[in-house]
């Protein structure tokens, strides 16, 4: 039987050093959200961001009533921030973005076709708007995805993601690190979740810069998926 189109919606986003980009993000998914005609919320994590990221995510609670915040009293880096996100949601579907708005809510509809036969829908950049180091970087993480652990998917590392809350059962992440989103994605599969994937827009960061890119970060992450393929062997 095919799902109603009113499914309750939680969306989140993981914000650090989001100061400048989250007012606009949160004001857009409320708009879009309130139009919906469906019951939904709108998180933002904290993930113990050192600018004001915190204190405008809590103006933002204050003026919008679908709005909470949650706050790391420590970093618990991106995947931790994802994971809180994940286990904060209320409602049927579970939708998530990065707080530098560089993903647009104009794509959101297309995910929440597809999830209407389907558990998880990932999101896949036509273009991307980063620079050619990055982009060299992030190849060269697919083609190791693929090797190491066969997954076999357009952008496995692409931020934007819309999962039913019931899928979630059952799939445990250990990782806190950028390597969150192919664990995710790898668990989801072995797990036997229906996975769609959809084109998504991908902007010019207006705002800082990003991150996760940094040598230790990919340090981190390449660590974490030596140690998760590892463990898979045992």
């Amino acid at each position: 039987m095919a799902k109603t189109s009113k499914e309750s919606v939680s969306f989140f986003f993981p914000a650090y050093f989001d100061e400048k980009s989250i007012p606009g993000l949160v004001e857009d998914f409320n708009s879009s959200l309130s139009k919906s005609g469906r019951e939904f919320e709108i998180i933002v994590v904290d993930d113990c961001s050192p600018d004001n990221t915190g204190k405008v995510a809590d103006r933002l609670a204050k003026k919008f009533e679908n709005v909470r915040v949650v706050h790391h009293k420590k970093n618990r880096g991106y995947g931790g921030a994802l994971k809180s996100g994940l286990s904060s949601a209320k409602k049927e579907l579970i939708g998530f973005t990065d707080g530098d708005a560089q993903f647009t809510v104009e794509d959101f509809p297309k995910f929440l076709d597809e999830i209407m036969d389907a558990d998880l829908v990932i999101g896949y950049r036509t273009k991307r708007a980063e620079g050619f180091r990055r982009h060299i970087i992030q190849k060269c993480y697919s083609l190791a995805l693929l090797l190491v652990l066969s997954l076999n998917v357009k952008d496995p590392d692409c931020a934007f993601k819309l999962v039913r809350r019931k899928a979630l059962n059952g799939l445990t992440v250990d990782s806190n690190s950028g390597f969150f989103s192919a664990e995710f994605i790898y668990r989801a599969k072995k797990n036997g979740l229906r996975i769609k994937e959809v084109p998504v827009r991908h902007l010019k960061r207006k705002y800082g810069t990003s991150r996760c890119i940094g040598y230790g970060k990919i340090i981190e992450t390449i660590a974490d998926l030596i140690k998760f393929r590892i463990n898979t062997l045992r």
